[in-house]
């Protein structure tokens, strides 16, 4: 059909619209909306520098370079093949005239990129914009002749009939009109020789959504009205209700470009009916992850998944969950290319779980990290992964310890060089062993740096504290001459540095071996003689708290102020005189990962273990499904709050098969005929996104044991936990990138897998935590490709049915992302989380403010 308005009525209405307006609010807002132009065309280019997408004008509209995150890199990606994919469909189902119009096209290359490819022979191609931004690209084309030779007719069109027209040629137009004004937009159409009866694709990108719902809306009515044969693609963000939804419309409220359209269609279903509700014959909606999925072919996901290191897959499927395309036309010549929208049942249960946080005096911001709650029964203790540190957002080297009782941290400063210590790593696994000491496996400390390590760790309790009493056993290790690495200078040796400085023997960590020796406080040499005796103490002249001269080759204390010397691995806890052969220096730091070790799973052999004091008393049962039971006594006091005050750090090298560095993987205890076994599973490699092997370490041999049957399959981020003496693995995410929702039992006595064929409603997840309560496993939060977030299920394993429970998205004004966190449970139904969160495309970083609980007991009776 033809556009009613005649030329003279146009031209009226462009001369009005062209009077100087004063610096409005309005004005203002449309200067925000337009910075978001200048950002995008950056990042775009980015990501083509890069080689994720070809395209060789977009440098040309940008002044100057910068190099974008991986993660917004991907983001880019994405959208710029969606868009070329619907216009490449576009051109082959009207390959003889049709005419592209892009509504709030920017700085885009689209036009260039594709006249250079041949593929706009037969092509009008309209930009439409705001008049400062086509006059600014008119600009840029107008000094580039790259980009003028591009488009025929340039150089002879002549000058400016019109003040909005700023190029008017047969094959390129550049409009400056707000899209607001449909009247005006209509007008210079007419005046450019737009046909409306020639097949046109209408674009928009990332523009509607600024739009009211009334103007944006009468964008959609009028397009299909005006055009005989029309096919309309629109990409914008969707899904603004939850955690990351809101984090995003907070981010554009903040820079001043409200998303203003976003809640009147917050769904793929409510933007694919809006089409349908304006006139258009038919429509179809997709999110970004469905079309990476399923319409970029896998040799291609395969080449992206090599251009560079990448590691946030969370934070890629969450923006990939909140953008989509629609694709509506009234006409029935193009294709259906999208698949029916899946209409799920909304099974989840709302208002069963709260989420409650205290107002705490070190509060943990943090994600990718690692926790572990040792067996004093109340110390959880949380390293490394990436958060905030003195104000500013990086890797954390700094050890934290929490008191679950009170729920308030405590940091202890690591004092090892990194580079030689690989304490500070993301995405890791930790298990407590029945001595105590921990053992760190695995993780990364980038993408393509893996950790080769394995650590044993005991923890050192302050004096005077109540951890002080708990019995760690040194580790086990090899006889062989111990590495010692001096923090002071960073040097690695057999012995001792020589330092100009008097050096306590706290600078020293074991990094080798079963022992080490360190230098006397007041000398700067060790006497050679003394570290040539076999099993003979070195000894450090150092006052402990009360004064008293200590010749202490351990590193415990008996909290009495007592000469000690000890040869021997116990303690007696009650301050008497006692030897032990070597001196096992202190050092701070220290990382464990998620959810590694829960209280169900601690010395399950032993028929109870008891921690008391006089301040209170906690015990762990082993019949009481991992509960801590609290019995009466008085609160900690400050000096009990902090109850450890470092750690020595022993690698130790494993032998049996080889397990190859990985990271995202599972590990778990598990005691089998009077031995701790501890069993790891999958994770993934700088060259494979998912492995499938399992393997059993005996943790008094050090052996590895491989494991024969693989059929979990690849999968990573997922996680391990303890039953009835079977290990079972949930959830994760398999070398295709695609989020699980399988649940399988190993047996140790068979060595074989068996699936759980569920019943019931469990969302596929991975980067979520887990605990066995009461023969239910319980998985808490994770990250997911649909559009339902995964809260917390139930999973009734005997009878083998899950229900999941809504979780709240905020505590306060507090949001709450349940991914990449470590949680542990507390007990009387209650899990702390700690951590959590992510990088959140380009609209900044969450860090979720921790510690959290959360609590299930209303759950109990809908299972």
């Amino acid at each position: 059909m033809a556009a009613s308005m005649s030329q003279k009525d146009g031209q009226l209405c462009i001369n009005k619209t062209t009077e100087k307006k004063t610096k409005t609010g309005k004005s203002r807002r449309e200067t925000a909306v337009q910075g978001t132009n200048d950002s995008s065309i950056v990042s775009k280019c980015s990501m083509a520098s890069v080689g994720y997408f070809s395209d060789p004008y977009l440098h040309c509209f940008v002044s100057k370079t910068t190099r974008r995150s991986p993660l917004i890199h991907r983001g880019y990606y994405v959208r710029a093949k969606a868009v070329d994919f619907f216009l490449k469909k576009f051109l082959e189902t009207y390959p003889q005239n049709n005419q592209i119009v892009s509504l709030g096209a920017g700085f885009d290359s689209t036009y260039f990129r594709l006249r250079s490819e041949g593929v706009l022979t037969n092509t009008s191609f309209c930009e439409v914009d705001f008049p400062e931004v086509v006059q600014r690209k008119n600009a840029v084309i107008q000094s580039n002749e790259d980009l003028k030779n591009l488009i025929p007719g340039l150089k002879t069109q002549g000058a400016k009939k019109n003040p909005l027209i700023e190029i008017n040629t047969r094959n390129y137009k550049l409009l400056g009109v707000d899209l607001t004004q449909l009247n005006t937009l209509e007008a210079c159409f007419n005046l450019c020789g737009v046909d409306w009866d020639t097949p046109t694709l209408l674009l928009s990108e990332c523009v509607m959504t600024y739009m009211t719902r009334r103007c944006s809306s009468a964008v959609v009515k009028w397009a299909g009205e005006a055009f005989s044969e029309a096919v309309f693609i629109l990409y914008e963000q969707i899904n603004p209700n939850d955690a990351f939804g809101k984090f995003m419309q907070n981010h554009f409220q903040l820079i001043g470009s409200p998303l203003k359209c976003i809640n009147s269609f917050p769904t793929l279903h409510t933007q694919r009916d809006r089409f349908l509700n304006l006139g258009w014959s038919r429509s179809e909606a997709a999110d970004m992850n469905h079309f990476y999925a399923e319409l970029v072919p896998p040799d291609e996901q395969h080449r992206v998944e090599s251009l560079e290191p990448f590691d946030e897959y969370e934070e890629w499927h969450l923006k990939c969950n909140h953008y989509m395309v629609v694709n509506a036309t009234n006409s029935d010549s193009f294709p259906s290319l999208l698949p029916e929208i899946l209409t799920s049942q909304d099974t989840d249960i709302k208002d069963c779980i709260t989420v409650e946080g205290g107002t705490v005096s070190n509060p943990i911001w943090r994600f990718g990290h690692s926790s572990v709650l040792l067996s004093d029964g109340h110390s959880l203790v949380s390293f490394g992964g990436f958060g905030e540190e003195l104000g500013k957002h990086c890797r954390i080297l700094d050890l934290t310890i929490t008191d679950i009782r009170t729920l308030q941290s405590y940091t202890v400063p690591v004092k090892v060089n990194p580079r030689e210590v690989q304490v500070s790593r993301m995405h890791d696994q930790s298990v407590l062993l029945r001595d105590g000491s921990v053992i760190l496996m695995g993780g990364r400390i980038s993408p393509i740096h893996l950790c080769n390590q394995v650590l044993r760790i005991e923890f050192t309790p302050a004096r005077g504290s109540q951890a002080e009493s708990t019995v760690i056993t040194p580790a086990r290790g090899s006889q062989a001459e111990s590495t010692v690495l001096c923090t002071n200078c960073g040097n690695t040796t057999n012995s001792v540095c020589d330092h100009k400085e008097n050096v306590c023997p706290e600078e020293y960590v074991l990094l080798e071996g079963n022992h080490s020796e360190v230098c006397d406080s007041e000398q700067k040499t060790m006497n050679k003689s003394r570290r040539q005796e076999a099993r003979t103490p070195s000894v450090c002249n150092q006052s402990n708290s009360s004064g008293n001269n200590c010749e202490r080759p351990g590193n415990n204390h008996n909290g009495e102020g007592n000469n000690c010397e000890r040869p021997g691995d116990n303690h007696n806890g009650e301050g008497n005189n006692c030897e032990e052969e070597f001196r096992r220096p202190e050092v701070n730091c220290v990382q464990l990962n998620s959810d590694s070790v829960r209280p169900d799973d601690i010395n399950r052999s032993a028929d109870l273990v008891e921690k008391l004091s006089s301040e209170g008393v906690y015990k762990y049962n082993s019949d009481s499904d991992g509960k801590v039971e609290k019995k009466s006594g008085k609160s900690s006091t400050e000096e009990d709050f902090h109850g450890y005050s470092g750690v020595r750090i022993q690698e130790v090298s494993p032998s049996g098969d080889v397990v190859s560095p990985r990271w995202r993987h599972s590990a778990v205890l598990i005691e089998h005929h009077g031995r701790d076994l501890l069993f790891l599973h999958g994770g993934r490699t700088d060259k494979k996104l998912a492995l499938d092997d399992s393997y059993l370490l005996d943790t008094e041999s050090f052996t590895w044991t491989e494991i024969e049957d693989k059929s979990p399959g690849k999968r990573q981020s997922h996680t391990a936990s303890v039953w009835r003496g079977y290990v079972i693995i949930a959830g994760g995410m398999d070398q295709e990138l695609r989020p699980l929702n399988s649940v399988y039992t190993f047996s140790i006595q068979t060595q074989q897998y068996t699936e759980i064929q569920m019943q019931g409603n469990l969302l596929p997840r991975y980067s979520h935590t887990a605990h066995v309560i009461s023969d239910h496993l319980i998985l808490v939060g994770g990250v997911n490709v649909n559009h339902s977030v995964p809260g917390v299920a139930f999973v009734d394993i005997d009878n083998q049915r899950a229900t999941e429970f809504e979780i709240p998205i905020e505590y306060g004004q507090q949001l709450f992302m349940l991914h990449k966190h470590t949680s542990s449970y507390l007990g009387n139904n209650r899990i702390l989380v700690i951590g959590g969160g992510g990088n959140c495309f380009s609209f900044g970083t969450h860090l979720n403010y921790s510690p959290l609980e959360i609590d299930i007991s209303r759950c109990w009776e809908k299972c």
